[in-house]
């Protein structure tokens, strides 16, 4: 059960990075460590990332909506995580089912 607060970012990127490091057979810090040596942001390959956002969804319980704010995020795994948190919100700021 989430709860009433939801994720945070930074719990996203966390589930992010545990996916990548599955999809890879590489340690989480392996992969953390990779992705910050481009940066605070950590910019990925969107084709990566697209590979494991319905893994993502699933695990979240969310539908990232496919639309221009999805594809920019797709960028980086924090832009990624902040429009998945938007996802798992409703306009009202309640948790979606």
């Amino acid at each position: 059960m989430r709860s009433l607060t939801g994720p945070t970012v930074q719990q996203i990127v966390d589930v992010v990075v545990r996916l990548l490091a599955d999809e890879r057979g590489e340690s989480e810090a392996d992969v953390r460590d990779e992705l910050a040596e481009g940066g605070w942001e950590l910019p990925i390959d969107s084709l990566r990332l697209v590979e494991i956002l319905v893994r993502l969804e699933q695990e979240l319980g969310v539908e990232v909506p496919a639309d221009v704010d999805s594809a920019r995020s797709m960028r980086s795994v924090r832009a990624f995580a902040e429009v998945v948190l938007a996802a798992c919100t409703t306009r009202d700021g309640s948790l979606s089912s």
